[in-house]
């Protein structure tokens, strides 16, 4: 293979469980030309991957597809990887010249019937960044086991480093970073349980609390501090992705809801806490074993969703309220006391 094209436009997860994929076929073709195609508002989470060699950037502002698609015909690909299978997708692969074209399964079919009814056919959990290598196997490439990666410059992790001593952090405490926010509002936990676990962490002087997400966080972020008898730092919205990802490496710690920052926090091979109601691991999204915990609840009306709802469908909202803060605290000092062991 001389020349490569992987396909995902989004969203902040997927793509960065997509890095494993790439780091394999780098593996595989270590001097073939590898391209990648992606929504702009994502891109930094690809440019800075030395594995890929160039990164198209799709714009729904610039309405630039075809032009993409101009330059995928020119390029002559002798593979083109599908990882996102929408139209967009479709759309370029379709006529691209390229010898081979390979997806992965969805299993829509399956996910259906376990949101719609609860009816589990999944036989074997199998995790969505594995579920991507199924496009790659007809070439013998595997996983190598090492995780999703996201490169961050060192002068970007000084930067971070002085702000955080700038904001009063001195590094004698562990750093734990929450994330609170998520792009629906039945996967949030509750706003004064958090609140709760930060005066856990601050009150007894265990840990220094900086909370991070995105600029439509911010409020959230705000709201909670209100609840807490202790303050803790409001970076969301503070940096870009990188910046986030810089941020995210200094932690010892993080707690988050099912979102992207999960997914992040486990590029930079930090232990993270996940919170997770309305979705399940069959769903695919759960963090990488290991240095991670899972808190959820078994209830039978889960999953009511797969990517999230701004409502509980029955009312009760159950999966998020009756995960207690002793529970998350307890679970989050396990992972972080062991962090610290590691390290000693």
């Amino acid at each position: 293979m001389n020349k490569i094209l992987i396909i995902r436009f989004s969203s902040m997860g997927d793509i960065i469980l997509t890095t494993p994929l790439i780091r394999a076929v780098r593996r595989k073709y270590p001097k073939a030309q590898i391209d990648f195609v992606v929504k702009d508002q994502f891109a930094a989470l690809v440019q800075g991957n030395p594995h890929l060699t160039k990164v198209y950037i799709f714009s729904k502002e610039k309405d630039n597809l075809k032009s993409i698609k101009e330059d995928i015909i020119e390029e002559e690909y002798d593979w083109i990887i599908d990882i996102h299978k929408n139209f967009r997708s479709l759309y370029l692969r379709t006529r691209s010249g390229a010898v081979n074209i390979t997806d992965y399964p969805k299993y829509l079919f399956k996910r259906t019937l376990l949101v719609a009814l609860r009816w589990n056919f999944y036989k074997v959990v199998e995790p969505v960044y594995k579920r991507y290598f199924k496009a790659v196997e007809p070439f013998g490439i595997e996983d190598d086991g090492l995780g999703t990666e996201i490169f961050v410059e060192p002068a970007l992790e000084q930067y971070i480093r002085e702000k955080l001593v700038d904001d009063g952090y001195n590094f004698s405490l562990p750093l734990v970073v929450i994330s609170p926010g998520a792009s629906y509002k039945n996967k949030r936990w509750l706003p004064e349980r958090f609140a709760e676990l930060i005066d856990r962490y601050q009150q007894g002087k265990r840990a220094f609390v900086v909370m991070a997400g995105g600029k439509e966080d911010w409020d959230l972020c705000e709201e909670i501090n209100r609840m807490a008898m202790t303050h803790a730092l409001n970076y969301a919205g503070a940096f870009d992705l990188l910046g986030a990802a810089a941020l995210l490496k200094q932690a010892d710690l993080v707690i988050t809801n099912d979102t992207g920052i999960m997914h992040m926090a486990q590029s930079q091979k930090v232990p993270v806490t996940a919170i997770f109601g309305p979705t399940t691991r069959e769903l695919g999204y759960f963090p990488f074993p290991g240095t991670s915990a899972v808190i959820e609840l078994k209830l039978s009306c889960r999953p009511c969703t797969h990517n999230g709802l701004d409502h509980c469908p029955k009312g009760h909202f159950r999966c998020m309220k009756d995960i207690s803060t002793e529970e998350v605290f307890e679970t989050s000092q396990k992972l972080l006391n062991f962090e610290a062991a590691s390290n000693n």
